[in-house]
């Protein structure tokens, strides 16, 4: 009787999780793809800015470890400047959009570079130091905004967020189901071992995305 009880609440505990993860991965992914556009000046949090650079200098980047000891991803910062000169934005970006859009050996670019990305909150985990960026800054008597960045690739973001709420919802239909055959007593080794392999698996794919791509 108190095993079925145990049983039971661990299915709503379970349940309860992945459905709260869902919903806050569906609805920030949800946001990052229907993020409205707003003007340079004055927008904020979470508004997609466009503007043209005619200047790149890359200032910093975070390489993200699994379980501190295993890359599984490295962000890269750039001060762009637009055709101005006068405006620094702080834009995460891929080394590939550098090296196809400015020369490496001054900064300038090939062609003016129509840059579309979402502001972000620097969150404390993320590792950004915007401080010392600021530092670089500093000799051309710039600096960028101590709490917020450009994410040029907010798209994927967003779709990996989506993922990550539906690879939990996976995780604990495993976990329920597993509890289910257990309780039910027809669970041998090798529905056991397919269902840990799958968990395995799951887990690890849900680590990686957490870990690299969502702060």
């Amino acid at each position: 009787m108190a095993g079925a009880r145990n049983s039971k609440v661990s299915i709503v505990i379970v349940s309860i999780f992945c459905v709260l993860f869902l919903v806050m991965s569906l609805i920030g992914g949800i946001q990052d793809q229907t993020a409205p556009t707003a003007p340079v000046e004055t927008a904020g949090k979470g508004d997609v800015i466009e503007y043209d650079a005619y200047y790149a200098k890359e200032v910093y980047e975070i390489t993200h470890k699994l379980f501190a000891l295993i890359p599984v991803r490295t962000e890269h910062f750039y001060i762009t400047l637009d055709k101005d000169g006068l405006t620094p934005y702080l834009v995460q970006a891929e080394p590939k959009w550098f090296n196809e859009n400015f020369n490496s050996s001054d900064g300038s670019a090939k062609a003016p570079v129509h840059i579309k990305a979402l502001l972000r909150r620097t969150a404390p985990k993320s590792g950004l130091r915007v401080y010392e960026v600021n530092r670089q800054l500093a000799e051309l008597e710039m600096s960028v905004s101590e709490g917020l960045y450009a994410d040029s690739n907010y798209k994927l973001t967003g779709k990996l967020k989506i993922v990550a709420g539906l690879l939990v919802l996976a995780i604990a239909v495993l976990i329920i189901w597993l509890i289910i055959l257990f309780k039910m007593r027809v669970l041998n080794k090798v529905s056991g071992n397919a269902l840990a392999v799958g968990l395995i698996v799951l887990s690890m794919a849900l680590v990686v995305i957490l870990v690299g791509y969502i702060d």
